[in-house]
């Protein structure tokens, strides 16, 4: 059941509060690749109190593909185009991008090279696993058993 389940872990001092309950949970994926147990806008009922963040890393690639469609061969007239599609992108979709690259350059700097992995307080990976209360599961069975 645990086969291709992944733990990773940086050094560092907790509190026993921490053991249970992550201040901070980031979620790293694509759009192909969805992770249960979290709603799209990152609010999660069961655990109040605690920050959560979804990356869907591939949501640039999907609106530079959005802004291309259709565009003409000449390339001013596509200039022309792409700026107008640009100027009129809605806040959500500047959002998500927005979400992308923010997401994208915080896996960079945690060392995170493969997707989904859900990330605990800056300080723990868990890689491959699609279920955000399944990792959470992991989490603290690791804290428990005093893995800091």
């Amino acid at each position: 059941m645990l086969a291709g389940v992944f733990l990773v872990i940086a050094s560092c001092t907790v509190s026993a509060a921490q053991i249970e309950v992550p201040v901070e949970v980031e979620v790293f994926t694509t759009s192909e690749r969805i992770v249960m147990g979290l709603r799209e806008t990152g609010i999660n009922d069961r655990l109040p109190g605690v920050e959560i963040r979804i990356y869907v890393l591939n949501e640039i690639l999907r609106v530079e593909a959005e802004l291309s469609a259709d565009l003409p061969a000449n390339p001013e007239q596509s200039k022309r185009i792409a700026l107008q599609r640009i100027l009129h992108m809605g806040d959500q979709t500047k959002t998500k991008m927005q979400m992308a690259a923010q997401g994208l350059a915080k896996a960079m700097q945690y060392g995170v090279d493969r997707y989904p992995a859900i990330v605990f307080d800056g300080q723990a990976v868990i890689y491959g696993v699609t279920d955000v209360q399944t990792a959470l599961a992991h989490y603290r069975t690791w804290r428990r058993e005093g893995k800091r």
